[in-house]
């Protein structure tokens, strides 16, 4: 790839001006994206595919006495550019009002943030070839079997209207996972990270703790019987549920009675719902884990605290829901923060192992699911490393298990809180700690590895 960006602040400004001097209604957004990403696979303990690819789409809304209409396109001269501006018009012409829409935002202040790492966005071929060397040397001198992907990109945001909202973000991404299985395949572990650096990501670590899962789930997995158990649940298990947990925290759904968030006539806010060691918040300006600074619609994304010492402080109000209900709007968040009050609370993995009598220690979840939104009720399957614990000892591994549970649930059980760490996503920030909960409910055995 290219240390040059895929969209400089001058391109993008250029690109915006000659597509909204087609513009004839008042109200005109684009929302602009240009990424190149490259990766490379490997399976059977080889590389087996790998690929660049550069993208550029471009979407425009118009809106005129309620109605709207968006139309998305590839091309990036003037003339394709133009052609969508007067195609979303038109359409929007014969569009049905829209009650929710919301008029055009001007001009904003976004916090600064410094996404994108320029080592990473020239990454080549060689550099994604030597970090699956390292995990493959690895696996080789476990005597395991290497599947995964290294894969990172370089791009950038911009959304503008004709009414002064400009709001440009680049950023890097990277990301490793890979999944090791024994020769017979009756054990399997999995390791996984993600930064804006690629630099960051330690393959060897990631390799090693991907090995020793497998070779320690090899041993004869036993079932256990379904129940509550107590559960030590790695950060990446942690990060699997509390995404449901994330997208409840919307204020319409709870204001409407459709949410785990709903009182009589409102919403928690306020309400101590979950232990006091837990505080969640989300910030896209954080040096180390930064993100996004912008919603979709062009609100600035302020540093937000969500729940503060096992108190819910806020939920997401889109504009509409806001001018509603006279509340000044928040967007929901892009990056997540979990981690304990008080940090020096916060324990390695092996610590909170010893903590715990008898339990389960779980790697990460698999084909995780909604269930019930108004509990946060969720399913799903653990996968790739599950271990019975007892007297503070990982006892021998147990075979997979299908888990309902809601992550509400889990925050509210806590017994002990880990060290935040950075998890492997789908395109949010996710930085949790692995946490020990009690009561945790796993409903049937599975007998996949």
């Amino acid at each position: 790839m290219s240390a040059q960006s895929p969209l400089s602040p001058t391109e993008a400004r250029a690109l915006v001006k000659s597509a909204l001097a087609a513009a004839s209604f008042e109200d005109v957004s684009l929302r602009v994206t240009a990424r190149r990403t490259a990766y490379l696979r490997f399976a059977a303990g080889a590389p087996t595919t790998s690929g660049e690819a550069a993208r550029f789409e471009v979407s425009v809304t118009a809106a005129k006495d309620g109605r709207v209409a968006t139309v998305s396109g590839t091309g990036r001269d003037a003339a394709s550019l133009q052609a969508l501006v007067r195609e979303a018009e038109a359409l929007a012409k014969l569009a049905p009002k829209d009650p929710e829409h919301e008029p055009p935002l001007g001009p904003q202040q976004y916090a600064k943030v410094a996404a994108r790492d320029a080592k990473t966005a020239e990454v080549g071929p060689e550099g994604r070839t030597e970090v699956v060397a390292r995990v493959l040397k690895v696996a080789r001198e476990a005597k395991l079997v290497a599947s995964g992907i290294v894969e990172h990109e370089d791009g950038v945001t911009v959304l503008a209207n004709r009414t002064g909202l400009f709001a440009l973000h680049a950023a890097t991404e990277a990301s490793l996972t890979t999944t090791m299985r024994t020769p017979d395949g009756k054990g399997s572990g999995w390791a996984g990270g993600a930064s804006h650096r690629l630099a960051e990501l330690d393959a060897q670590a990631l390799a090693r703790r991907a090995a020793d899962k497998a070779t320690m789930s090899s041993q004869g997995a036993d079932a256990l019987a379904p129940g509550a158990y107590t559960v030590v649940l790695e950060a990446q298990a942690v990060a699997d549920l509390l995404g449901f947990l994330v997208s409840a925290l919307q204020a319409r759904a709870a204001d409407e009675g459709r949410s785990f968030f709903s009182r009589p006539g409102g919403n928690a806010i306020g309400e101590a719902l979950f232990d006091p060691r837990v505080t969640l918040r989300s910030d896209p300006a954080d040096p180390r884990w930064p993100s996004i600074p912008f919603a979709g619609d062009g609100l600035p994304l302020p540093a937000t605290t969500w729940i503060e010492r096992g108190t819910l402080k806020a939920l997401a109000y889109s504009r509409f829901w806001a001018h509603k209900q006279s509340k000044p709007p928040l967007p929901g968040p892009r990056s997540i923060f979990l981690a304990p009050a008080d940090p020096a609370e916060g324990k390695d993995l092996l610590e909170l192992v010893r903590g715990v009598e008898r339990g389960v220690l779980v790697t990460r979840f698999f084909y995780n699911r909604m269930l019930d939104p108004r509990q946060i009720l969720a399913t799903g399957l653990t996968r790739d490393g599950t271990f019975l614990i007892e007297q503070g000892k990982i006892a021998r591994p147990v075979k997979n298990m299908r888990y309902n549970e809601s992550p509400a649930a889990l925050l509210k059980n806590l017994v002990a809180i880990g060290k935040p760490e950075r998890t492997a996503g789908d395109g949010m920030v996710a930085v949790v700690p692995p946490l020990v909960a009690k009561d945790f409910h796993f409903a049937s055995v599975s007998d996949a590895v």
